[in-house]
């Protein structure tokens, strides 16, 4: 992995500006974008840098080399956080409200096999019955 400890904006701010949800407007107001290690679980000891890609001009507020998760990645940290760190079921990530092309799932797959291999028999459970309600 080429950085361990990257740091970068994730979450429902990621899918803001990636283009994947339009609800970005409290965010650019505020500046307050969610970042990895910090607002959400650092998974890239799981994922590497894998999907993360340019900010662009979004995140002069916070530092102009800071990466942003792909909308795939930041489906994926979101599933992450929720079942691995705060153990409830992310019925709030609804999966296809965001990965409309099939290259943005076929990368999300990835994610969820790793975190899959990764899971105990509870967060196994959970995941596999998110993917059944949420992943078709």
């Amino acid at each position: 992995m080429e950085n361990e400890n990257t740091k970068y904006i994730t979450g429902f701010g990621a899918l803001n500006i990636t283009g994947a949800d339009w609800h970005i407007l409290d965010n650019i107001r505020t500046g307050n974008w969610p970042i990895s290690g910090i607002d959400y679980a650092d998974t890239t000891e799981l994922f590497g840098n894998a999907g993360l890609v340019s900010s662009g001009d979004f995140s002069k507020s916070i530092d102009n080399n800071i990466k942003c998760a792909s909308p795939a990645r930041a489906i994926a940290d979101m599933v992450y956080h929720n079942i691995f760190v705060l153990k409830r079921y992310p019925d709030h990530v609804i999966f296809n409200d965001y990965l409309l092309e099939d290259e943005d799932v076929t990368e999300f797959m990835k994610y969820f096999n790793i975190m899959l291999a990764h899971a105990q028999n509870k967060e196994k459970d959970i995941l596999l019955m998110w993917k059944n309600e949420f992943v078709k």
